[in-house]
């Protein structure tokens, strides 16, 4: 028997992690999980999805027209797992349309999951200045928004603790075994088991990392912005929660 799948959606700040955690999750062949929405076009499909919902009048319909509007408005090639449990996408900076995304898929049976994902301000700076796309004039306006991005999240937790998971890259890394770390935070919450998986776990490497991008890791950052990240009092409070070495 075909089983029902229900949302899964991975967001975060770009260059969290976002990637590797998709690639993770992917690995598994009960996920669906395609590629990035175009930020262009996420509205217009979260709208037209509104509208479907609303007119199918709770029928469960509007689930099916999302897994193929995200197969098809996806910037990778779209992957298709009919026995999949879960299907979703990989949308960073998505987590702003939480609250829509809680109103769109409102069975009580078949309620989203979400995949925040996490990494510290500095390296995610070092890694926005390395791309030619940043479009942040100055790191004051980098952390405005990156603080917005994670305040965002714990509001999603607190309304959805069951249901908002964390993927926290820093923690990840430092790990003893990353494959173990990855699974009491991904797998295990959502039921993913080894036998699903399309490949060992240590052959999924980051290509979407900054030093894979361009051969060599990006530049050191300035003292000034070091100095102006550690002096945020956002950044103090968030660190001390997640990023415990960033205040020794």
């Amino acid at each position: 028997m075909t089983p029902t799948p229900s949302p899964l959606i991975v967001c975060g700040f770009g260059r969290s992690g976002t990637r590797s955690c998709a690639s993770y999750l992917a690995n598994s062949n009960a996920v669906e999980l395609q590629g990035e929405i175009p930020q262009d076009i996420v509205g217009q499909t979260m709208d037209w999805l509104a509208a479907a919902r609303a007119a199918g009048a709770g029928d469960g319909r509007h689930y099916d027209l999302a897994r193929d509007a995200y197969r098809n408005v996806g910037k990778a090639r779209p992957i298709n797992r009919p026995a999949a449990r879960w299907f979703g996408h990989k949308t960073p900076h998505h987590e702003r349309w939480f609250d829509a995304n809680e109103r769109l898929f409102d069975d009580p049976e078949r309620r989203p999951r979400y995949v925040y994902c996490l990494r510290n301000p500095e390296a995610v700076w070092r890694s926005y200045r390395a791309m030619p796309w940043n479009g942040f004039r100055d790191v004051r306006a980098f952390l405005k928004s990156w603080a917005r991005s994670v305040e965002t999240f714990e509001a999603m937790r607190r309304a959805a603790p069951d249901r908002v998971l964390l993927f926290n890259l820093d923690a990840m890394l430092i790990a003893t075994d990353a494959e173990t770390h990855v699974r009491a935070a991904l797998f295990d919450p959502l039921d993913l088991s080894s036998e699903s998986f399309r490949q060992p776990f240590d052959a999924l490497g980051n290509r979407n990392s900054a030093e894979a991008k361009f051969g060599a890791p990006p530049a050191a950052l300035p003292d000034r912005d070091r100095d102006r990240i550690r002096r945020d009092a956002r950044v103090a409070r968030i660190a001390a929660n997640y990023f415990p070495s960033m205040i020794r």
